[in-house]
């Protein structure tokens, strides 16, 4: 099966929310995890922007799921750590 035909569920989403969302340190907002991958990798190509719509979409899964923006659960680390 091509990667491309397979149907992620929503297990396979909550891994990508937690690794988009996470840092060494913590966790932090959305938009300072993927600025970090590409400052460090200094990779932004046309097709970042696609797959940085596809994060903040399962994103958007997860708030209607919640019933809550999903950064109100970790509210204080998120605090500390996305403003260094």
């Amino acid at each position: 099966m091509a990667l491309e035909d397979y149907e992620y569920n929503g297990y396979d989403k909550l891994i990508q929310l937690c690794d988009a969302i996470s840092l060494p340190e913590g966790i932090c907002i959305l938009e300072v995890r993927l600025v970090d991958v590409v400052r460090r990798y200094g990779e932004f190509n046309k097709n970042i922007l696609n797959k940085w719509n596809a994060f903040f979409e399962i994103k958007k899964y997860f708030d209607r799921k919640c019933g809550i923006n999903i950064y109100e659960l970790f509210k204080e680390e998120i605090i500390t750590n996305s403003i260094k």
